[in-house]
């Protein structure tokens, strides 16, 4: 098959939309597949990078979203020469990846070149309507949740063939996002477990990394991802000075980048703790599996998440996750069996010191390694190839 996968956002953006659509083209094109990333995602500077010239990458216009919590996105420019562009690729079939003008994009190909698309629902944009309208007050926001429905996801979403969702989580979203429920299939994403591997792990770059943080004999809580108001991560930093605070065996690790970086330092000082907790700021996504191996727990106290690729990845390194209660870790974070599970921040104090004296810390690190196993990429892949040749003989028949 001829696969166009359309994203408004790719590399140098590290998300886990785009590791699960760096993920699938990897594996789909393992199996003998061609596929195409169209993409509204070019940044100066990168384009000698690895990761974009192994791929088949085709730009196109953009410009920057007008919200500050989005600084670091760029939004795609729909013209009549980037539908002209597609035709040239003889797709089979086009993957929707985000909901903007990029699927909007899609949708003029698919109509003109009468070409099948499957749709991801990767996000519940509902949890972000404060982060991105942080200035109006909660009476607009129906009105905001108004607009996503009618202006991006119910329209791509009418179009599609089939839709993908990660989690059963986002079965609670569709209604909102006028989805119809009869087109959906969960598929969760999975990841490159190869990468996460001990085998694949130089253990003196580990040692160095460990040195230049000064994390050797430490205990080392992990928080890794994009440093944004969703990830609520001054609750972690919270949590943690109230559990660890006089504690000099333990560090707070804080791996990523993003627009409340300077927030979070005034927190850290604010809790007194500024000598327990390291800011990485950004990293490369091929250096990930070493910050993980850092860490003894991941944290992550969010609930916007739809899936969550980090505990995944963190399963994957034997590095239990201390997790917010939420849908979408249901059936994968077992509390005191591969992690830990909290409920508001007096619960994760309590889950800190927990997991620091927990006993058969072993057990739950084998336990989190067997749980990853099934979320491999190459099963992903192999869900999504058959969901591209159902959808290509649905839509066949119209």
């Amino acid at each position: 098959m001829r696969i166009g996968i359309f994203t408004d956002q790719y590399y140098p953006v590290i998300s886990g939309v785009v590791v699960s659509i760096k993920n699938l083209y990897e594996t789909l094109e393992k199996m003998g597949h061609t596929c195409y990333i169209f993409s509204c995602n070019k940044y100066k500077g990168h384009e000698q990078d690895d990761e974009i010239k192994s791929k088949r990458i085709i730009f196109m216009g953009n410009i920057n979203y007008p919200f500050p919590a989005c600084e670091d996105y760029l939004y795609s420019i729909s013209d009549r020469k980037y539908i002209k562009e597609i035709g040239k690729y003889h797709l089979d079939v086009i993957h929707v990846q985000s909901e903007f003008n990029i699927a909007k994009i899609a949708r003029k190909a698919s109509k003109k070149y009468h070409i099948p698309i499957v749709y991801t629902l990767h996000t519940a944009w509902t949890n972000y309507i404060s982060t991105l309208f942080p200035r109006t007050g909660k009476a607009f926001h129906p009105f905001y949740v108004f607009l996503m429905r009618n202006l991006f996801t119910k329209p791509i979403a009418k179009k599609s063939v089939k839709i993908i969702l990660p989690t059963k989580k986002m079965y609670m979203y569709l209604k909102t996002y006028g989805i119809n429920k009869d087109k959906t299939v969960i598929i969760p994403t999975g990841i490159d477990m190869t990468r996460f591997e001990e085998e694949n792990i130089d253990f003196n770059k580990l040692q160095s990394l460990k040195e230049k943080y000064s994390l050797v004999g430490k205990k080392v809580y992990l928080f890794v991802g994009r440093l944004a108001k969703e990830k609520n991560i001054p609750l972690i930093i919270k949590a943690y000075a109230s559990a660890f605070s006089s504690d000099d065996n333990k560090r707070l690790l804080i791996v990523g980048g993003g627009p409340i970086l300077p927030e979070l330092k005034k927190e850290v000082e604010k809790n007194n703790i500024q000598d327990k907790v390291i800011f990485t700021d950004m990293i490369d996504w091929k250096e990930i599996p070493y910050y993980y191996r850092l860490g003894d727990f991941l944290i992550n106290a969010s609930v916007t998440e739809t899936q969550g690729l980090t505990y995944i990845e963190a399963l994957a390194s034997k590095v239990p996750v201390i997790a917010q209660k939420d849908p979408c870790i249901e059936d994968v974070i077992i509390d005191k069996k591969n992690s830990f599970v909290f409920d508001g921040e007096i619960e994760l104090v309590e889950k800190l010191k927990e997991s620091s004296m927990f006993e058969d810390l072993n057990q739950i690190k084998e336990n989190a390694y067997i749980t990853s196993r099934d979320y491999t990429k190459e099963q992903f892949a192999l869900k999504v190839e058959k969901i591209y040749r159902d959808a290509i003989e649905e839509y066949s028949k119209k």
